[in-house]
């Protein structure tokens, strides 16, 4: 893509995003008219003490924050640390989000880590994925402060955090990879990842990433910032499937039923398990792929991801 292109879309890039917002309020709308059913998840409101907007890093003067939540009931030695990582296409959503399911993970016991990070209107990809590693190392950094056991770190995700989330732990730290300078003394690798409906490899039969339309890029290419055929290498470097390792992390895949979100996962878990990883797959059928907002769902995935932390 020449500089002028890249100039143009960077300029388009925050109304597409604006125009796409991706918060509870308008997914519930969204989806009540398909599952009346649904309610939104509400989680634990007891048994938990939070920290908000706790800086792990600055950028140039852009403050990355975290939430940071953790059980009344404190065991005398240390806990098992799972970092949440939102979704919303890269461009939008927020750590807020997570909540409830954040403090039904600390009312079980586990400390947990909402992660903020650079949206694609602000930084273009790796940044997003140099932030949640940077986080990944800062929680190792703090470890004493919150009594975090780093022997037992978790990075979970949702959709685009989920992508995100099992990309870090496919790479785990591998070569240096998506290293920004900041903790460089601590490791960027993970002991487990639950990839909630998170894409796996961007380029695959199955997946629809990148299926621009005139006027509106898909929300990989407003990422990626430039399209799959102007750049698919880097498309495929960001791809979980392309960087599992004999060091990778073990997975557990919590999804829906939607074909798009379960790219490459066949794949990936056949590699898996022949690194001699552990991959275990639950799928829900008949959900929304924001399943895990809502009930019925959520407090299923939320006792699945408790039994595989601990």
């Amino acid at each position: 893509m020449n500089r002028l292109k890249l100039m143009l879309f960077a300029a388009m890039m925050p109304l597409m995003a604006d125009a796409q917002e991706f918060t509870l309020t308008n997914e519930y709308a969204k989806q009540l008219k398909y599952y009346p059913f649904v309610r939104p998840f509400e989680g634990d409101t007891c048994g938990f003490c939070a920290e908000y907007d706790v800086e792990y890093a600055n950028i140039s003067g852009r403050r990355l924050t975290v939430d940071v939540f953790l059980p009344d009931s404190k065991p005398s030695g240390t806990m098992p640390v799972l970092l949440m990582v939102h979704g919303g296409g890269w461009r939008s959503g927020s750590k807020e989000m997570d909540h409830p399911i954040a403090r039904s993970l600390a009312a079980r016991g586990l400390a947990v880590v909402c992660v903020d990070y650079r949206k694609s209107a602000e930084a273009l990809y790796p940044a997003a994925v140099e932030d949640v590693s940077c986080a990944v190392r800062w929680v190792r950094s703090v470890a004493t402060r919150y009594a975090f056991d780093t022997n037992r770190i978790t990075i979970a995700g949702t959709s685009a955090g989920g992508q995100l989330a099992a990309l870090i732990g496919s790479v785990n730290g591998r070569n240096g990879l998506y290293g920004n300078g900041l903790y460089v003394d601590q490791s960027s690798a993970v002991a487990r990842v639950i990839d909630i409906d998170g894409v796996l490899a961007f380029i695959h039969p199955l997946s629809s990433e990148g299926q621009d339309r005139p006027g509106k890029p898909s929300a990989a290419t407003q990422w990626f910032g430039c399209t799959v055929q102007d750049c698919a290498a880097k498309w495929n470097e960001a791809s979980a499937l392309h960087n599992v390792w004999a060091g990778s992390a073990d997975f557990l895949f919590i999804s829906s039923d939607r074909p798009r979100f379960s790219a490459g996962r066949t794949e990936m878990v056949s590699q898996l398990r022949r690194m001699g990883r552990s991959a275990t797959v639950q799928c829900f059928g008949a959900t929304p792929h924001t399943f895990w907002l809502f009930e019925p769902w959520a407090p299923q995935v939320v006792e699945l991801m408790v039994d595989f932390c601990k």
